[in-house]
């Protein structure tokens, strides 16, 4: 049986400060394919194996459910769009 494509199974999640600079999660697990982000302040998001967030990176809304494809081992840096300091938190994903 095929499983829905937007359907997932929740699995580890952590929590980065979203602030004045760039700040990197640990690296997902090398067989995670698909994330879900999420912050509370409006955020410029980058995803790769060492990213850095800058602000030519792309917009994520605050409280925005976003989801995202990844290589295993993929890193996502955040860094806040106006003056006000948040959270993001980044969940890895599985079918």
């Amino acid at each position: 049986m095929q499983k829905a494509p937007t359907t997932f199974k929740p699995g580890a999640t952590q929590t980065v400060a979203v602030g004045s600079s760039s700040a990197a999660s640990n690296a997902v697990n090398a067989q995670t394919r698909d994330i879900r982000i999420v912050t509370t302040v409006d955020a410029y998001v980058e995803i790769s194996s060492a990213p850095t967030a800058t602000s030519s990176s792309f917009i994520l809304p605050a409280f925005t459910v976003e989801y995202f494809r990844c290589a295993g081992s993929d890193k996502v840096a955040v860094l806040r769009v106006g003056a006000v300091t948040g959270t993001a938190r980044v969940t890895e994903l599985s079918q």
